[in-house]
């Protein structure tokens, strides 16, 4: 009976997230009240495991401190916040609501095979998202300033969706043999890859040039690095002028400094957050985009006064350009080591995993999840993934990454019981 029961519950499970992700990626601002009703699956099914199979409320991983320790930190500023009230609200739905959905995958997810069953399905929906962009691109459906936006409302938040998946699918590729799914992830790196140029997101094609780079060495493909810088350099002198061009400001530096550049008012930004930093060391000024922006009216002002700056409007930004800035002036310092601390050891885990795991397939996709993590961490050098959606599709993937290593832990152990038993 118990076995029948816990045999439909992981089949129900399966289907809610992949729903859950379908979503995410469909209505990432929208659907509302099917995301809450996902969300409440996810701790049902997570209270069903704990009482069928006699597990912990918890499953214990090597982040699970880490999170504690940042929530903790967040809470604080929360207390601190120059809108306390406004900061509870950022709190539950901006924060807590990721760890309940990293420990509902990592407490629920049963076997291996269901893990990569999700993962595919992940790839195809992304696949179907760049298709869907694509064809929205060139019908003026899915377009927003001349650049493709595909689900999302804006352009920075599409190119982010696939910087998350992109490299899990190049990986893949790459240590293939299997002539078909060869076809099928070519297919999806080439929806991909041209969805991203669609963008016109700069940050996005430089993380994911790194990101390529560096699973090329991994894989032992080295030959295809110069391959790549060709194909690259290609691009940039006989592509067309609108997306040459674009390119062409990634190395001009020097108009950071300029209000009208492409670039923005990137380097006021930077400035601000530092002074408002030296103010508030310790507790930040509070979580929640309105919070900053409030802020950084008032201080970005004073800068343009005290420096005569020629910019006339000061743009309304809700985050520092720079996802570490961005943490230490909401979180402060303290803040700021526990997000770094928790994220080192999400890369510390997920490249033991890779070291210590035998199977070959999963070996791939935590590479992949990797180089997804590698490409998300160059985004937030000049941009904030610490906001929805982004930051939902992050702790999904790392929930997939947990549940994983924790599948690998368990198989492991049980292989070395056998062994004592056998010797018995």
């Amino acid at each position: 009976m118990l076995q029948n029961i816990s045999k439909y519950l992981n089949k129900y499970i399966e289907y809610v997230f992949i729903f859950y992700f379908f979503l995410l990626s469909f209505f990432p601002y929208s659907a509302e009240i099917l995301k809450i009703f996902c969300l409440i699956c996810f701790i049902f099914c997570w209270i069903l495991k704990v009482r069928f199979e006699k597990s912990k409320i918890f499953t214990k991983t090597s982040i699970n401190i880490p999170i504690f320790a940042f929530l903790l930190c967040a809470l604080v500023a929360v207390l601190c916040s120059f809108d306390v009230q406004y900061s509870i609200h950022s709190f539950l739905f901006d924060y807590l609501i990721l760890f309940i959905i990293f420990f509902a995958i990592v407490n629920t997810l049963g076997s291996m095979e269901q893990i990569h069953r999700i993962v595919n399905a992940m790839l195809i929906i992304f696949g179907l998202v760049c298709v869907y962009g694509i064809y929205g691109y060139y019908m003026k459906i899915a377009i927003r300033n001349d650049r493709l936006i595909a689900t999302f409302d804006y352009h920075s938040p599409c190119a982010k969706y696939i910087s998350y998946l992109l490299p899990i699918v190049i990986y893949l590729l790459l240590s293939c043999k299997e002539y078909r799914t060869r076809i099928y992830l070519i297919t999806l790196v080439f929806v991909g890859s041209f969805s991203v140029v669609l963008t016109q997101n700069r940050t996005s094609w430089v993380a994911i040039f790194i990101t390529v780079l560096f699973l090329l060495v991994i894989a032992k493909r080295r030959y295809l690095i110069i391959f790549v810088l060709l194909v690259c350099l290609l691009m940039y002198f006989v592509g067309s002028s609108k997306y040459s061009s674009h390119a062409r400001t990634i190395f001009q530096v020097s108009q950071l400094s300029t209000s009208k550049s492409p670039l923005g008012q990137r380097l006021l930004c930077w400035n601000t957050s530092v002074e408002i930093i030296k103010d508030h060391p310790f507790l930040g000024i509070g979580i929640g985009p309105r919070i900053f922006r409030n802020t950084y009216q008032k201080y970005a002002q004073e800068i343009v006064n005290k420096k005569n700056l020629k910019i006339k409007k000061i743009e309304r930004v809700s985050h520092a350009h720079n996802v570490f800035l961005t943490i230490f002036v909401e979180m402060g310092i303290l803040g700021l080591i526990s997000f770094i601390w928790l994220y080192v050891t999400i890369f510390y885990s997920a490249i033991k995993l890779y070291k210590t795991s035998h199977d070959e397939r999963t070996r791939n996709v935590i590479m992949g999840i990797v180089g997804s993590l590698l490409c998300i961490f160059l985004h937030g050098a000049t941009d904030n993934f610490i906001k929805k959606p982004d930051v939902l599709f992050l702790w999904f993937i790392i929930g997939i990454l947990f549940a994983l290593i924790q599948k690998q832990d368990k198989s492991t152990t049980t292989g070395e019981s056998r062994q004592l038993a056998g010797r018995g």
